[in-house]
């Protein structure tokens, strides 16, 4: 069997779910998967696929890479991780074909001509390139644009069998949440997504919940929730009971930022609202009015989430339009087909240079 060899920086939770899908879809597809990374997140997940984890070493990681043998290396590093050019250097002298997945550029820095040519110079050095959306395709020279291909950043939500969990009513008892209409959080706390906001705009309005999920809560926030009954911050949570959480949802929203929560939100039917502005590639999958809203300031966010809290027929119409554009745009093998491609474009033209 052929192998394909994932190289990444911290495997956080989420991707190994993805990969665990991957390395059963690139097995029907002939292909071994493989995953060779710094650190992988402890969070109980079992791992499917084979996979190393070694402090980033120069030396250590071309010695592994010798020994897996691979046919076709993927890149998912960032340029300050010391072993990606030595990786690309190694696989080209050894004719193993190397895929980088990536933005395009460093998308907090678009300005950066000096980076930029730094990414575009990589691309150049590589078989394949895969992103994350066509809209990222704008950050790849015109040059490159025959060698990029598209998988659909998503989650892997495929083992969520939804009519398995507890009632609605009985996870609100288990939590406590007595509010009728319940908005979601589910994130990691940074300044930027503006969970300050979130709760200073709902706190204390009658029947709305503002359910909060997520890693980095401060003192000064849990007393924010404290003194408001309609707050409520849940902790750090992942599979089953994260699951839950999402069940009980109305609306979705990290206001000042979203990424990968829009495709989880989606996969549960909810309607997103954020602010305009910068956001990760995935609020691409907003259909603004349609799967969510893109707020223009604070007071039409306000405005929009309790007039949409208020009309039930108006966020089932939101929802039904969500589930069918996950199922539509933003489900896993979608994801997948964009890395097979990938890798097949790289065999052709292996093949082609064999004669």
């Amino acid at each position: 069997m052929k192998k394909v060899l994932l190289v990444s920086n911290r495997v956080l939770h989420y991707r190994q779910k993805v990969y665990n899908y991957f390395y059963e879809a690139f097995g029907k597809d002939g292909y071994e998967f493989h995953v060779l990374a710094n650190e992988f997140q402890q969070v109980g997940y079992a791992l499917a696929f084979p996979h190393d984890e070694i402090p980033f070493s120069i030396r250590a990681y071309l010695r592994k890479i010798r020994e897996i043998k691979p046919d076709c290396v993927i890149l998912f590093l960032h340029l300050k991780n010391i072993v990606m050019l030595p990786i690309i250097f190694y696989c080209r002298l050894h004719r193993i074909p190397v895929i980088y997945w990536n933005m395009g550029i460093n998308t907090e820095t678009p300005n950066a001509k000096g980076k930029n040519a730094v990414f575009h110079w990589i691309h150049s050095l590589c078989d394949a390139l895969i992103t994350y959306t066509p809209e990222m395709k704008k950050y790849f020279l015109p040059k490159s644009q025959n060698k990029l291909f598209v998988a659909y950043n998503t989650l892997n939500l495929s083992d969520i069998r939804k009519d398995e969990l507890p009632s609605k009513a009985d996870i609100k008892k288990k939590y406590g949440i007595r509010e009728e209409k319940v908005i979601l959080y589910i994130s990691r706390i940074l300044p930027y997504k503006r969970v300050d906001f979130l709760m200073d705009c709902f706190k204390d309005v009658e029947g709305v919940a503002v359910v909060i999920v997520g890693p980095g809560f401060s003192k000064e926030q849990q007393a924010v929730c404290d003194a408001h009954s309609n707050l409520y911050y849940l902790g750090e949570k992942y599979g089953a009971e994260v699951n839950e959480i999402y069940k009980i949802g109305d609306v979705f929203s990290t206001p000042g930022h979203i990424g990968l929560a829009v495709n989880e939100a989606m996969f549960w039917g909810l309607p997103i609202v954020v602010l305009k502005g910068k956001h990760a590639p995935e609020v691409y999958y907003i259909k603004d009015g349609v799967t969510g809203y893109l707020a223009k300031d604070e007071n039409d966010y306000r405005s929009f989430m309790l007039d949409l809290l208020k009309d039930d027929e108006k966020r089932e119409r939101m929802s039904r339009a969500t589930l069918d554009c996950y199922r539509q745009e933003v489900s896993i093998d979608r994801m997948y087909q964009g890395f097979i491609d990938a890798v097949r474009c790289c065999e052709k033209k292996r093949r082609a240079v064999r004669g």
